[in-house]
């Protein structure tokens, strides 16, 4: 989606503060540089089982090829390195790859190639580990685990996965990194650290070189090198995409989001997510048990505030459980209540009796929540008159277990495939102690619906509930921005690819 077009306001202050480093960007690649430059942060790492940033990923589906991957017009799954991806009970899984397909050091792609990168995921117990215990689970499967059971290789291009239970979703959660192959060779070495400086994929982008500034991308079949370039900081990369030094910026300073209109005209993009932040609420505590009162304290909130304010434009106000980034059967505009009505959440709170005492917010100490934990809490303070108090803590998950939580707590969540189920799933073990039979037959009726379709209308149901019980009330959800030079096109992105490098070209 397009940002919204704003008053232009330039920050000529930033021109000079920026002036060495637009100059060190000119030198390292020349105006004459025929590659595809690409701003972003360092990636922590490039072993697909273990990515767990932004870059990381977006370099991974460059680099990889998947089982599956996402329409960019739908966001629904398409088979890729998979030929056919089967089950009569959608508990067991049958994958068929494609004949013919190599690794970039030209070694076959083979079911091992799959199967053994997913068990060295568990083994090692890398980042991607819970797609495979938590979401898929699949049979057997743990951290630390040096066979899976439900994993079974059947010749070189078939095999079987056997789930805990039905889920539809399995093959769509496969475009995931965590479950991209990796070459025999390294499988047998184990030499991750290795290859996760010079990772061996079956994409259509190599690994060229790597330095501690830049990781270039070079097309297997032909055609211009993509540089990203290791650029943190977004005021330097937005200055040098304005400048033209720099072909794509992914992130974008707070103070020039109103701007971007001006300085790029169409050529910026707000790219929606798939992760929400919520305020959930202790279902033991009393004087939160009335949905009524939680709906008081969602009205109170005035998101737009939050989002322009302490978190710099980088969200977007939640308007359903869904994040607005899961495109296949999402809906916009779901929560009335997540609209700041003061007068309204006013006078529920009074039909619901008051809100006495200190309402403690409780969050996760040390993760950069205080100013907008902040902010909210003044919020109710001045909307609803309660006692609304920031309360950091170092261990949110044990004061959850133990049940010490008396107030709000911070909640988030991020969907591990793009349907509808997979947003909603998550907060029934949110930690909130919500048990609603109906709410929960209903979203496992959408995990073991017989397609993706039709797993739609019940996690519809299941959202319309949770929200009218509101044991969570959905607050934000990030999204990312790209501003791009004249030079370059086909700048496209989504919530579970990111920036799509292989779709980047240069204007005739």
């Amino acid at each position: 989606m397009r940002s919204s077009t704003r008053t232009a306001a330039l920050v000529t202050g930033a021109v000079v503060v920026l002036l060495a480093p637009i100059a060190a960007l000119r030198a390292a690649s020349g105006p004459d540089d025929p590659r595809i430059s690409v701003g972003a942060a360092a990636p922590a790492t490039l072993l697909p089982g273990d990515v767990r940033d932004g870059t990381g990923r977006m370099i991974a589906n460059a680099v990889w090829t998947g089982l599956v991957a996402y329409d960019p017009g739908t966001g629904a799954p398409a088979n890729a390195a998979a030929e056919s991806i089967t089950s009569p009970d959608r508990r067991v899984w049958t994958v068929r790859l494609r004949p013919g397909a190599t690794f970039q050091d030209g070694t076959p792609v083979t079911s091992r190639s799959f199967t053994g990168a997913w068990t060295a995921v568990l083994r090692e117990g890398w980042a991607g580990s819970r797609l495979f215990t938590d979401v898929a689970r699949v049979k057997g499967a743990k951290q630390g685990a040096t066979e899976v059971p439900g994993i079974e290789v059947k010749d070189d291009r078939t095999f079987e996965v056997t789930l805990d239970r039905p889920l539809t979703g399995f093959p769509a959660l496969l475009g995931d990194p965590a479950f991209f192959p990796i070459p025999e060779s390294v499988l047998t070495s184990r030499d991750w650290t290795s290859y996760g400086r010079a990772p061996v994929g079956n994409g259509p982008l190599r690994l060229k070189s790597r330095s501690a500034r830049e990781i270039v991308l070079a097309p297997v079949k032909g055609g211009r090198s993509i540089v990203v370039k290791r650029m943190p900081d977004a005021r330097t990369q937005y200055a040098a995409a304005e400048s033209g030094d720099l072909d794509v910026a992914t992130l974008v300073p707070a103070d020039r989001h109103e701007s971007m209109d001006a300085d790029f005209g169409d050529r910026h993009r707000a790219v929606p997510g798939r992760d929400v932040t919520y305020l959930a609420f202790p279902g033991w505590e009393e004087r939160l048990a009335s949905p009524t009162v939680r709906q008081a304290l969602s009205m109170a909130v005035d998101r737009s505030a939050v989002t322009e304010g302490p978190l710099g434009h980088q969200y977007s106000p939640a308007d359903a459980l869904v994040a607005p980034g899961i495109l296949p059967g999402h809906r916009e505009g779901q929560c009335r209540l997540c609209l700041h009505d003061a007068r309204a959440a006013v006078s529920a709170l009074a039909d619901a009796g008051g809100l006495t005492g200190p309402v403690n917010l409780w969050y996760e100490a040390g993760r950069g929540d205080d100013a907008w934990v902040r902010t909210v809490a003044d919020q109710l303070r001045k909307e609803l008159k309660v006692d609304a108090r920031p309360h950091p803590v170092t261990g949110l998950a044990k004061a959850l277990d133990d049940r010490t939580v008396d107030g709000p707590f911070v909640v988030r969540t991020t969907a591990a495939y793009p349907a509808p189920v997979a947003a909603l799933a998550p907060l029934l073990d949110a930690g909130t102690g919500f048990d609603d039979g109906y709410t929960a037959r209903l979203v496992a009726e959408a995990e073991r619906a017989a397609t993706a379709d039709a797993g739609v209308i019940p996690a519809r149901l299941a959202e319309s509930a949770l929200l009218r019980d509101m044991p969570a009330m959905p607050l934000w959800s990030r999204h990312d921005h790209l501003v791009w030079s004249e030079r370059v096109r086909g700048v496209t992105a989504g919530a579970f690819t990111g920036l799509r490098l292989t779709a980047l070209s240069v204007r005739d």
